[in-house]
């Protein structure tokens, strides 16, 4: 997409300059061709050095008049076509700017894309190469995550999956001697590998391998663990 639209941006580039070039010299031209017009209307119009001098020693009296170098019949219309030129230069950048498509593309890097957590393979190899887990932040996640709308903390209390109140020991006893970190992992990430009794396959979202990376993987696990054990 990037490659279409620089070579996109590159004609149109080579468009406006050539479409620039053209009208600079057509402007040239016509200015070439209207100088000698518009130096006999001055000339007809503006005021001699003579009458300039009159109006000036009526104004002030002391002031000395100004000379001003005349134009020869050869260098006025080479003046007068050198202003217009310049003008029309000015006004063709005003106005045949190419846009710029990529420039929004380029004030911004892209971000890197988020980290997949495996969903096959060694969980105990794999939950053992997670970073360490931030209690309180796996807290949010649960909020953050949804997993507040299908899972409650209290004891006996289901919802539409199962309570996590004493979910870390039970994690432990359900797939031996597979720990229950690596069960949990396992549930989250592939929660139709195993379907705990009383529940149907496909409640849980088959996402979180993508949306998920370890930091929060892990955070999530730390939390289960500190705050999710039996207690009576």
């Amino acid at each position: 997409m990037i490659e279409m639209l620089t070579e996109n941006l590159n004609l149109a580039v080579v468009a406006v300059t050539g479409v620039f070039l053209v009208a600079t010299i057509v402007g040239g031209l016509l200015i070439r061709a209207l100088a000698p017009f518009i130096s006999r209307f001055f000339k007809a119009n503006v005021p001699s050095d003579a009458e300039l001098a009159k109006v000036q020693a009526l104004v002030n009296t002391k002031a000395a008049p100004k000379v001003r170098k005349p134009l020869t019949p050869t260098a006025e219309p080479l003046v007068i076509a050198g202003v217009g030129f310049v003008v029309f230069l000015a006004l063709s950048f005003v106005f045949l700017r190419p846009p710029v498509v990529l420039e929004a593309a380029e004030a911004e890097p892209a971000q890197p894309a988020k980290a997949a957590l495996p969903a096959k393979g060694d969980f105990e190899q794999i939950v053992a190469e997670l970073p360490p887990g931030d209690s309180a932040k796996g807290a949010q996640l649960f909020t953050s995550q949804g997993c507040i709308g299908c899972h409650s903390q209290e004891k006996d209390k289901r919802l539409v999956g199962p309570t996590f109140y004493g979910l870390n020991t039970r994690a432990g006893q359900r797939t031996p001697p597979e720990t229950a970190k690596a069960y949990l992992y396992e549930s989250i990430v592939a929660p139709n590998d195993y379907v705990v009794e009383s529940y149907q396959p496909n409640l849980m979202p088959q996402i979180f391998s993508t949306t998920l990376d370890p930091q929060q993987m892990a955070d999530i696990l730390a939390w289960i663990e500190a705050t999710h054990n039996e207690t009576d």
